[in-house]
Formats: C-alpha cells, structure tokens, sequence
C-alpha cells in the first residue's frame, strides 16, 4: 500500500459518529478536501471541486433535526457523464469542451441529494465512458498503473481517500472493472433498472447507472439512494444465499493464478460462514455473449452518436461509431433477439437463492496507457442482472487488489442487496 491509498471510511460508521455527535457533515466534507489537496495532484482523479458549495450543504444537512437515512451528510463524487447542477458535463471530450453548466441535476443526483448525500464535486472519465482516450488518473496501489475504466475517478478518488462513496456509469465493465483495480467495493444494479435523464448515452441497452464505495456493503447503500423502490434495496430481506462458483472456458484459459488465488480465499470464507458454496458452468458460454454484446454496443453507439465532429473525438471512438453505423436494423435487431436468448438459457441454469462468484478482472491492473481487459464483467452486464465488486484480497506477486464478481439473476437486486447488508456480509466485511 503506498500514501496514496486511504480509507475515508465505511457509511454506518460515519453514520454512527454523526448520530452520537462525534462527526459532523462539515467536519467530513472538510477532511475530504483536505485529502483532495493532499494527494490529488499525483492521483489527478478529480476535474471539479465544489468545495463551497459541499461545505454549505453540510452545514445546512448539520442543522436538521432529523436524519434522512445513511447517506446523510455524507460526501459523495460523481462521474463527469452525469449532469450535476452549475458544472459542465465534458465527458472527457474536445466535443464538449464548450458544454455548457447543467442547468439541473440529473434524476440520480437529485435522489441523492434527496437522501442526504453531500455532491462533492465531479471526477474523471474515459471519452464517453467509452475505451480511449483514458482520462489522467492514476491507480492510488500503483501510479504507474490504470484505475480502470471508464469510471477511473470514482474508484481512484474512494481508493485515495478523498471522498467515501461515488457513482459512475456501466455499459460494459465500466463499474465493477475499475473497483477490482482500485481495491474498492461496486454495486451495478440490473441492467435498465435505473433510468432518468442527465446522462450522457453510450449504449442504451446496457447504460446503467453504478455505485462506489469503500467496501460492497457501502456502494450498495448508496444504490439504494438513487433506485426506484421497487427494487427493494431500501432494508432489503432474502434468506442467505447459496454461492455457485462460476466456470467458463474463458476464465479458466484467462485468469491469472495470482487473480484465481484469492477469489478462491473468498469462496472458502463463504464456506466457513456456513453458507453453501458449489460450482457450475456457464449455461452459455462467455466468449459468445461478448460477441453479441459488442454488436449490440457498436450498433448503438453509432445510432447515438452519429453527429460527431470526427475531429473532436478519439480515433478508436469515430471508428467504432462508423463500424456501428454500418450494422443494418436487421442486424442489430437479430443481436437483440440472441441476447434475449442468452439471458433466459444462462439464468434457467440457476435457482433463486444462487449468487454467482467468480474473479472481476484476469489480473491485477495493468499499467498505465490501458484500462484493463473487460472480458469477465462484460457478459455479466450483458445477461441483466446486479452485480457487486467484492474485495478479495490482495495478489501475492504484486500486492495489487484483487476483486471478485457477486451477481444474481435480473431483479433479484435486493436478494444481492440483503447479503450485502447481512450480519454475513458485514462480518465478512464486503
């Protein structure tokens, strides 16, 4: 662990110090910013600071008699593909560098806000929440390494210390990839599951909405502050789950045995919790979804951002976008369809109580000038369902973060909420 890797701290701690008057929200936010100072200009995960305008909020969140919930005065950043009121959404793009300050907030940050959550200020991106270019931000383990992408500030900026929650966008592993890199925690909530407006496209059939937070546990909470109620995250009840180790030919052939370690530590904690732990293959197997799901992306993306000044955009952007352009309705609407297959042959192969387990990432992060293969958590996105980033130690060879994939069927987010939020889950410190 180097200097640049602090923990700002767990949700029901902060909560708890808040209720007895040990902390308050000001006393937070100000530690926050002190910290930015501190270590930001090497992590370099932030773009906007609001650190006037996060100080008034929670002094005025201080005064209130009543709490809001767990999130009450409680800092959080945000991924600069979300409008947040008075800021430019630039998405990390010469094409919106003239974007003008949101005139709103989007539908989550106005939930958040709502819950109690103190907005921090705005982090990094990749260019549209897309591959490349990859913002400047560094891994805070390793600043010769990436944080992942496209979220890389949200996890640089909670893995450093300088704020304790943040949310992000996934369309392909954008959430859960850079949590595994940054030894943080992740809950992407199923896919479509949260809509409202503020936020920049990329593929609309998988575009959703993701949380960060110090452990699993935490991005969970605030999940819950931003999800419709019916998804159940609020004080989520399921009975204990049965874990099923996942097992496909790509994993096997991908991951690194400092990666496989770990997860499998994670697994036998599982077991010596009491919880039953098997392993079954994959119904259906990964390299095929990842085929269908790029299809699917590419087709949309070019449909969304088809207008784009070429000139203004990355090389990889503009060419994916004209690739995409180039798949016929019929082709894009027969990848729909054996998506659609997909999901109901893989999740036909397990019960309701099953949360899938397997590694986030085939290795630790890598270095700098690539945000990491995505080839684990695309399918899982493609298939529907929530998906949480479980710290599963730290790789032998490296002493890099190692993270493991909890996932359950679409839907079931709050069966995967309650475990999370378990005397198992907190036990186990996920």
């Amino acid at each position: 662990m180097t200097d640049h890797v602090q923990d700002a701290g767990r949700v029901r701690d902060l909560s708890a110090a808040m209720i007895s008057g040990e902390l308050t929200s000001e006393a937070l936010v100000r530690r926050c910013l002190d910290r930015i100072a501190a270590v930001d200009g090497a992590v370099q995960a932030w773009v906007h600071v609001l650190a006037d305008e996060a100080l008034a909020a929670a002094r005025a969140l201080d005064a209130e008699p009543v709490r809001r919930g767990p999130l009450h005065g409680i800092p959080i950043a945000i991924k600069d593909v979300i409008d947040v009121r008075g800021l430019p959404t630039r998405a990390n793009s010469l094409s919106r560098a003239d974007a003008l300050p949101a005139t709103a907030d989007a539908t989550v940050v106005a939930h958040l806000r709502a819950a109690g959550a103190v907005v921090l200020g705005k982090v990094s991106t990749t260019e549209y929440a897309y591959f490349s270019p990859a913002p400047p931000t560094r891994n805070p383990w390793d600043l010769s390494r990436t944080p992942g992408g496209s979220s890389a500030g949200c996890g640089a900026a909670i893995a450093s210390g300088t704020v304790p929650l943040a949310i992000g966008t996934q369309t392909a592993g954008s959430v859960n990839r850079p949590a595994a890199y940054t030894g943080t925690g992740a809950f992407k909530p199923s896919t479509l599951a949260i809509g409202g407006v503020g936020i920049v496209p990329l593929a609309p059939s998988f575009d959703t909405v993701g949380a960060f937070g110090a452990s699993a546990q935490d991005a969970a909470y605030v999940a819950a502050g931003y999800a419709a109620a019916h998804l159940g995250l609020v004080d989520p009840k399921a009975p204990p789950p049965r874990i099923v180790a996942l097992e496909d030919a790509l994993i096997e052939r991908l991951t690194h045995p400092s990666t496989a370690a770990p997860v499998a530590a994670l697994a036998e904690a599982f077991r010596a919790a009491g919880l039953p732990v098997s392993r079954k293959a994959s119904p259906v197997g990964f390299e095929a979804i990842l085929l269908t799901h790029r299809r699917v992306l590419l087709a949309e993306a070019g449909r969304t951002h088809a207008r784009l000044p070429k000139d203004l955009i990355s090389p990889r952007l503009a060419a994916d976008i004209a690739e995409g352009l180039a798949i016929s309705d019929a082709e894009y609407h027969a990848s729909l369809r054996e998506l659609a297959r997909f999901r109901h042959e893989f999740w036909a192969g397990f019960g309701p109580d099953d949360l899938l387990l397997l590694p986030a990432a085939p290795d630790v992060a890598p270095a700098d000038g690539t945000t990491g293969d995505p080839s684990f958590v695309i399918p899982l996105t493609a298939l529907g369902g929530p998906i949480a980033t479980l710290r599963a130690g730290l790789a032998a060879d490296t002493g890099m973060p190692v993270g493991s994939l909890l996932c359950a069927a679409p839907g079931a987010d709050a069966r995967l909420a309650a475990f999370l939020l378990s005397e198992t889950g907190t036990r186990l410190d996920l």
